[in-house]
């Protein structure tokens, strides 16, 4: 049971005004101690009632772990002088506090709540101005508390929860009680399951229509971001809807039904979704693919004779040392002379080559030439392999760190006659629309990508779907040009994603590892992390041998004695490698980016982590958006190379074993990849061509 204490705050330690966790000193009758925890803001002086129970810090020791805490009226004159005088009040020192409790007295709070007027020369030299600031600055702490105490009460904490108070201010009770589901929305963003608790406190009723309204736009948010859909047919989308409410309809002429169309009717006639043939669009993901099937149709009109490109395409290839293939030629003079040209192909069939070709061939034509990637390391390694500067698709956008918008656009286009996009699976439907809207008319872009990869972690199928529309200017490579003795990972990747066996017998770079349980691959990846420099892929974050277990296991082993800390369900270290999970526009990082972890700082709950020589502070909400990464998922690893990669297949994965992802796990690897297997799960995973669904309608918005 949790214990409850009431106690006065003698200091206040240290308090994050972002997230309320806040360390303080406290005390009480025969009690003088530290309780630590998310409050709302305290200070000096003020009473509180916390809920909560007694721990043991590892490094400061004995402390109440603050699960609740309700702000009491100051106890004695002592405690409302102490309260005043905390600094809190501009203008109000322990002087002036003293006085206005020895006229006043314990009521002093009453009267500044109901009768501030009476303060009006009381006090020599609290007057004008300087009284009408301590007023105000009392008005606003105590709405501020009250908003923000009705926030907590509701299970609405943390960073949140200051968002909520700073947007609406004195309106928070009423808009919230109102509808609590709307801080599901941007910018709040709680889920579903904490909005819903709240209402559910506020008895409002299993059916209402705020709460089927809000159901449905979670499903069609989980669908964008879960499962890569840019829309869902109506049928699922109720269907759906009422399995996550564990609502069970009577029968087919329940109300549930009459209610779900209702809300969704409700939803669209306030613009959230979009309704097209029975399918059901977040208005995002709709212009999204409509504006790239209109962008792409009106470049088909845009291409020159590429027959004059020969002798600048053979000035390329000396310049390079090489001698281009009749494939790579065309594609060269296909891609310079095309408005937009598709370039895909798999590992080892010469994509960099054209690469280089296309650039040397742009220069001498002096056309100002973007080269840009979804990642930074994608973009890192396509400025190091062409020798020319590229970013990653945001910073080329400008992203703009607080609204999370492109200062790139149509009103304010880049600057550039041709833009070149590497790894362009990854390329969801969102930043592509973006990155279109941000091209003048006659703005070349090249796109290049192995379409035969897992599709992008954001919603769509971008770069296939393209490739899909048989009047797009694209080439497919198919010939490996790398040498078998270099590596034999190529060659292997390409076995699979033909549907045959790899070479797992001999082979130089590919090795396959085969296990009988888990406890024996956990035992194989034990030894194989302590020797190489490795990074683990594997298809799932659960079971044994998902990204979750995987990370606590290999923590243990390979940064086992680290200082750290225990945070939201997970232990932070010193040393440990960290993946960032979601945009965060202001700290100028991006899904998918990899870092360390150089300082941590367990009282404060904060750690720094270093992002390829950028120092991030994550603390509170943020580490949310954050995960260890010594495992990561296949579909997490796209746009990234590892010198050394161990990719687990495991019949309890059995759903995900399918050949692109295999392919794509493969493909990660730069020197060495070791497939650890259970029996037969290789097999499957080569044997299994089918893909996950994902709903999206571009390829008809392209003419298909």
């Amino acid at each position: 049971m949790p214990q409850i204490l009431e106690c006065t705050i003698s200091s206040v330690v240290f308090a994050n005004e972002r997230n309320g966790f806040t360390v303080a000193r406290i005390k009480g009758d025969k009690l003088s101690e530290t309780a630590a925890g998310n409050f709302p803001p305290v200070h000096a002086g003020e009473r509180v009632r916390l809920t909560g129970d007694w721990g043991e810090h590892p490094k400061f020791g004995k402390q109440f772990v603050v699960t609740g805490c309700e702000i009491l009226q100051p106890k004695g004159e002592g405690g409302l002088i102490a309260y005043l005088a905390s600094g809190i009040f501009a203008g109000i020192g322990e002087k002036t506090a003293e006085k206005l409790v020895t006229i006043f007295g314990e009521d002093l709070p009453n009267i500044l709540d109901k009768e501030p007027g009476k303060l009006r020369g009381a006090v020599r030299g609290l007057s004008g101005k300087r009284l009408e600031k301590f007023i105000d600055d009392w008005n606003l702490q105590q709405e501020s508390r009250k908003a923000l105490l009705f926030l907590y009460n509701f299970g609405f904490t943390g960073a949140k929860a200051m968002t909520v108070w700073n947007l609406y201010k004195g309106d928070t009770e009423n808009i919230v009680s109102e509808n609590p589901y709307a801080l599901c929305e941007e910018p709040f963003a709680y889920s579903f399951e904490i909005a819903d608790n709240a209402a559910k406190k506020m008895e409002f009723e299993e059916s209402s229509n705020l709460r089927l309204r809000a159901a449905i736009m979670h499903i069609l948010r989980e669908a964008k971001y879960d499962g890569g859909h840019a829309f869902m047919p109506r049928g699922n989308l109720l269907q759906n809807t009422m399995n996550f409410l564990h609502i069970i309809p009577y029968d087919q002429e329940d109300d549930i039904f009459d209610n779900l169309n209702a809300a969704l009717s409700g939803l669209q006639k306030n613009g959230k979704v979009h309704m097209q043939n029975e399918r059901i669009w977040l208005p995002e993901l709709y212009n999204a693919e409509k504006y790239i099937g209109t962008f792409i149709r009106n470049s088909f009109d845009f291409s020159e004779d590429a027959s004059h490109l020969d002798a600048e395409a053979n000035y390329a290839a000396s310049m390079q040392g090489i001698e281009y293939s009749e494939e790579q030629l065309l594609a060269i003079k296909n891609a310079v002379s095309s408005n937009f040209f598709v370039i895909t192909g798999g590992p080892g069939t010469g994509k960099t080559t054209i690469l280089k070709g296309v650039l040397h061939i742009l220069n001498l034509q002096k056309k100002k030439v973007m080269l840009a990637a979804p990642t930074g390391r994608a973009a890192r390694r396509m400025a190091e392999v062409c020798n020319f500067k590229a970013s990653t698709i945001h910073r080329l956008l400008e992203i703009d760190p607080i609204s999370g918008l492109f200062s790139r656009n149509e009103m304010n286009p880049l600057e550039a006659d041709s833009v070149i996009i590497d790894e362009s699976s990854m390329i969801d439907d969102e930043l592509a629309a973006d990155l279109m809207r941000a091209l003048r008319p006659g703005t070349q872009l090249i796109l290049i990508g192995d379409a035969d990869q897992l599709p992008s972690v954001g919603p769509g199928n971008v770069l296939r779907e393209i490739l899909s529309c048989p009047e797009i200017n694209s080439i497919r490579l198919s010939r490996i040009y790398r040498h078998k003795d270099e590596s034999d990972i190529a060659e292997n990747a390409h076995h699979i994603l033909a549907g045959h066996m790899p070479n797992i017998k001999s082979g130089s770079h590919f090795h396959y590892m085969p296990y009988q349980n888990s406890e024996e691959a956990l035992s194989i990846l034990s030894e194989l992390s302590k020797n190489n420099e490795l990074q683990v892929l594997t298809p799932m974050h659960k079971g044994t041998l998902g990204t979750i277990n995987l990370n606590t296991f290999l923590q243990k082993i390979l940064n086992f004695d680290a200082y750290g800390f225990e945070y939201r369900g997970m232990r932070w270290q010193m040393g440990d490698p960290v993946m960032q999970l979601r945009n965060n526009y202001e700290k100028d990082i991006f899904n998918g980016d990899l870092g360390r972890i150089i300082k941590v700082m367990p009282t404060a709950k904060k750690i720094e982590v270093d992002f390829d020589g950028k120092t991030i502070g994550v603390e509170g909400d943020e580490f949310e958006h954050l995960t260890l990464a010594y495992a990561c998922t296949v579909h997490k690893s796209q746009g990234s190379e590892y010198k050394t990669v161990a990719v687990m297949l495991d019949y309890s994965h059995s759903l995900m074993l399918q050949r692109n992802l295999l392919y794509t796990a493969v493909t990660r690897a730069k020197e060495n990849i070791w497939v650890l297997a259970s029996q037969g799960s290789l097999e499957t995973a080569v044997r299994n061509n089918r893909e996950r669904h994902r709903w999206t309608a571009l390829g008809e918005f392209l003419g298909n």
